[in-house]
C-alpha cells in the first residue's frame, strides 16, 4: 500500500516474470518484486533480449532480509549481469564471520557482500524505544521443576538421533504443550508457532497432537505446512521458501530434502484435508498454484486475528513447521514458540523473533519454550547480535529470579516495619 501510494503499479503482485521485464521495459522508476522472479528475468533466454538493453543502465537494488537471499548463486548472477548499480542490503542479523556457513561460492559475510555498515539499529535498541518486546525464555526438561511436579522430558545430552525422535519423548512433549498452551496464550487469545527440527517429527507429532484430539485430549487448531521434493523446484520460484543459504538449523534439518518424498507429500495432502474440513477450504499440493494460495491462507489467517471482530473459528491455535515462517514472518498475534530443534546464531534472533511484536497491554513479552538445551545458542547469540551485557535488556528474568526478589524485598520490608 505505501508503495503503491507513492508510485501506483510499482508492486508486482503477480507470479507472472513477463511483467516484471515489461516494468523493467517501461523504466518504471520504482519496483517491488520478489528475487526468483528478477533471477528468472536474468537467468531465462527468452527474457535476455529485453533484459541485455539494461545491464548498463543506473539503478540502485534494495534487498530486504539480506542475511537470506544473499549468499548464493543469485546475487552472484545479479551482480554479474548489471554493471552499473547500488546494492543496499537490509538486516536485523547480519552474517558475520562467527556465524557464516560455507558453500560452493565460499565462506562470506554481510560485508563482503554489501560493503561497510551504514547504520545500526539493534534488538536492545528497539527494545528500548518499545518497538518490540522482550522475550521470557524457559528450558522445559527433567532438570527443571514447577511446584511438586517433575518434568522428565529429556533435553540435556540428546544429540544422538533416536534419543531425539524418541516416541515416548515426543508424547510428553505434545503433552506439555496440550496441557500449557492455555495458560502461555492468554486461553487461546494468540497463535503459536511449533518449530521442530525435521518433516519426519514434524509428522509424528501432528499425528500424536491429531490421535489426542480425537481421544478428546484437546480441542487445539493445529495447522501445518512443509515443503516436499515434488513441489521444492516450484515453491521455491513463487517465494515461499528460504533460500538454500538461508538454513535456520543447518546441522539438524532435512526440509524440502526428505528421501521419503512420496510419503511426506502424501502426509502434507492429509494435513491439508484436515484444514479444510476446518476452514472450509479446498486447497490441495496438486499444483504450485494450489500450494502457494495454502501458503497465503495460513498467513492471512494468523495475521487478521488483530482485527476488531475476527471470528474466533478462523484462528489458529498452533502451526507447527520445520522452517518456514520462521524468519521474515510478522504476526502481531504470534505470542509464543515452542522449540525441539537445535538453533544457533541468527536462527535464535529470527525465530524467537515470531513472537515479539507489539499489539497490546496483555501482550507483555514474547515466550519461547524450548525442549532443548539452547541455553549457550541463546546466550552466543545475544551476545553476537548486540553485546554481552545484553540479556537484561533482551531477556526477561527466570520466574524463580522474580520470586526470589519479591521474597528479598518483602522480608525488608518486614524488618522495617
Amino acid at each position: 500500500k505505501e508503495f503503491n501510494s507513492f508510485s501506483e503499479g510499482s508492486v508486482d503482485a503477480t507470479n507472472n516474470t513477463k511483467k516484471l521485464v515489461e516494468q523493467f521495459g517501461n523504466y518504471t522508476p520504482l519496483i517491488v518484486t520478489t528475487l526468483q522472479k528478477l533471477n528468472t528475468a536474468i537467468s531465462k533466454d527468452k527474457y535476455l533480449a529485453s533484459m541485455g538493453a539494461l545491464q548498463d543502465k543506473r539503478m540502485v537494488f534494495i534487498f530486504d532480509e539480506c542475511h537470506r537471499s544473499q549468499f548464493g548463486e543469485t546475487h552472484k548472477r545479479i551482480t554479474a549481469f548489471f554493471n552499473n548499480i547500488q546494492l543496499f542490503g537490509f538486516t536485523g542479523t547480519p552474517i558475520f564471520a562467527d556465524n557464516a556457513h560455507k558453500n560452493d561460492i565460499g565462506k562470506r559475510t554481510t560485508k563482503d557482500l554489501f560493503g561497510e555498515c551504514l547504520h545500526k539499529y539493534v534488538i536492545t535498541d528497539a527494545i528500548r524505544d518499545k518497538n518490540v518486546l522482550k522475550f521470557s525464555i524457559e528450558y522445559i526438561g527433567r532438570y527443571k521443576q514447577k511446584g511438586n511436579t517433575e518434568i522428565d522430558i529429556e533435553v540435556e545430552d540428546i544429540d544422538k538421533k533416536e534419543a531425539i525422535d524418541d516416541p515416548v519423548r515426543l508424547d510428553k512433549i505434545a503433552d506439555y504443550i496440550i496441557n500449557y498452551h492455555d495458560q502461555k496464550t492468554h486461553k487461546r487469545a494468540y497463535t503459536a508457532i511449533f518449530a521442530v527440527s525435521s518433516i519426519e517429527n514434524l509428522i509424528k507429532y501432528y499425528d500424536l497432537f491429531k490421535k489426542k484430539k480425537v481421544a478428546g485430549s484437546h480441542d487445539l487448531r493445529i495447522a501445518t505446512i512443509f515443503t516436499y521434493g515434488a513441489n521444492e523446484d516450484d515453491a521455491d520460484a513463487i517465494g515461499l521458501l528460504p533460500s538454500d543459504d538461508d538454513i535456520i538449523d543447518r546441522d539438524n534439518t532435512n526440509e524440502g530434502v526428505n528421501s521419503k518424498t512420496n510419503h511426506s507429500r502424501e502426509k502434507l495432502d492429509e494435513f491439508i484435508a484436515d484444514y479444510n474440513a476446518m476452514y472450509k477450504t479446498s486447497f490441495s499440493t496438486r499444483d504450485s498454484q494450489q500450494y502457494e494460495n495454502y501458503f497465503k491462507d495460513i498467513s492471512k489467517r494468523i495475521k487478521e486475528r488483530e482485527k476488531v471482530g475476527c471470528n474466533d473459528k478462523d484462528r489458529v491455535d498452533i502451526l507447527l513447521v520445520v522452517n518456514m515462517f520462521l524468519t521474515g514472518f510478522d504476526a502481531k498475534m504470534i505470542n509464543t514458540l515452542y522449540v525441539d530443534k537445535n538453533l544457533r546464531h541468527h536462527g535464535v534472533i529470527q525465530s524467537f523473533s515470531r513472537t515479539n511484536r507489539i499489539i497490546n497491554e496483555q501482550k507483555s513479552h514474547g515466550n519461547i519454550l524450548c525442549f532443548r538445551n539452547l541455553k549457550k545458542a541463546t546466550d552466543e547469540a545475544i551476545a553476537l547480535f548486540s553485546n554481552k551485557e545484553a540479556k537484561e535488556v533482551i531477556l526477561v528474568p527466570p520466574y524463580e529470579d522474580i520470586v526470589r526478589r519479591f521474597s528479598d524485598a518483602f522480608a525488608n520490608l518486614l524488618k522495617i516495619a
